[in-house]
């Protein structure tokens, strides 16, 4: 097709809409999921707080569901930085230079950098971003703190329930769930938070680099 200025204008005016639509329709998916952790762990944490007969270990199925959450938190993040890179793109190379003055001027050299940026995105719905990525950019801005959270109501739990620990050692042996040690699941725990803070410190790679930090 021998296309004019404006017509390749239009199509790209459409095009820019729909990437816009789409990003939208995966950020809001990507705030639902976030409400499901944060509502789970409150829930969670406050049942297992409220009631003294309520065995500790409750706090780590909130831990489990929020993992769960973050699975599918990062997948949607990975479409919804595909779909928002390809509007970036639009803005940066062509919204841009409309509304600098003397923008007319440069039209054809402004098309002809946008066909060069967006040529390996035509086609593909394929995220350039992976899980990893994902899951350590999600842990950075909200479930680090959900994890810190549930870690700290469970230490909590073990403290005051049934009555106030009198020693380490005893806080220690209340850790146990059934046959496993206390120490053991203390070690467990603890690994875990750790394994979590280095995903989320080294996973993501740096934020200044990157024009989507979520």
């Amino acid at each position: 097709m021998n296309l004019d200025t404006g017509s390749r204008t239009t199509i790209l005016v459409h095009y820019y809409r729909a990437m816009v639509g789409r990003a939208d329709t995966w950020r809001v998916r990507m705030d639902t999921t976030t409400n499901w952790a944060i509502g789970a762990t409150a829930a969670l944490i406050s049942f297992a707080l409220g009631t003294v007969e309520i065995p500790h270990y409750v706090v780590f199925l909130a831990s489990f569901l929020t993992f769960i959450f973050l699975l599918l938190e990062g997948r949607r993040l990975s479409f919804y930085h595909l779909w928002q890179q390809r509007a970036l793109l639009l803005e940066e190379h062509l919204i841009a230079k409309a509304i600098t003055p003397n923008a007319s001027d440069a039209d054809d050299v402004a098309l002809s950098e946008l066909h060069e940026a967006l040529a390996p995105h035509l086609g593909q719905t394929v995220p350039t971003m992976s899980l990893r990525k994902a899951m350590s950019r999600r842990l950075r801005r909200v479930y680090v703190y959900l994890f810190l959270a549930q870690f700290f109501a469970w230490v909590l739990k073990l403290t005051i329930h049934p009555t106030s620990a009198a020693s380490a050692q005893e806080w220690i042996e209340r850790a146990a769930i059934g046959p496993i040690p206390g120490a053991f699941v203390l070690t467990t725990v603890v690994g875990t938070l750790l394994g979590v803070a280095v995903l989320a410190t080294f996973g993501g790679g740096p934020w200044s680099k990157d024009k989507t930090p979520l």
